[in-house]
């Protein structure tokens, strides 16, 4: 799974940019961009902190992921 593409898909259902979700979850920017870099992957402590800030659980990050494909 492609976490950053996830990432982008939720603050896009939400109208945030990324640069506003980072502030909201409290997340560096850079964070997200440099996932992005990489190939897309996020570290489990990032995608619960965006969670966290989006209001949803990992199970449902990954559950809407799995419905989604």
């Amino acid at each position: 799974m492609n976490t950053i593409e996830r990432v982008k898909n939720l603050a896009e259902d939400r109208g945030l940019t990324l640069w506003k979700l980072a502030l909201l979850c409290e997340v560096s920017h850079s964070t997200i961009a440099n996932a992005e870099r990489r190939g897309g992957q996020l570290s489990l402590d990032t995608i619960e902190r965006i969670c966290d800030g989006l209001g949803i659980s990992l199970s449902e990050f990954f559950a809407i992921a799995v419905k989604g494909a």
